[in-house]
């Protein structure tokens, strides 16, 4: 793949998950406390036992 190509998808993709996780913390931040809590024991379950 040619330089100029690669430099600007890899600029996307960079912006891409900025603006993904820049709407993530928008989206804690105006969610009620439960919710949130609810959020935070669904994600710690969610993870496999060690």
């Amino acid at each position: 793949m040619p330089e100029f190509p690669r430099k600007v998808l890899g600029l996307l993709l960079i912006l891409s998950a900025v603006g993904v996780a820049s709407w993530q913390a928008l989206a804690v931040s105006c969610s009620s406390p439960a919710a949130a809590a609810a959020a935070a024991e669904t994600t710690r379950h969610a993870a496999p036992p060690r």
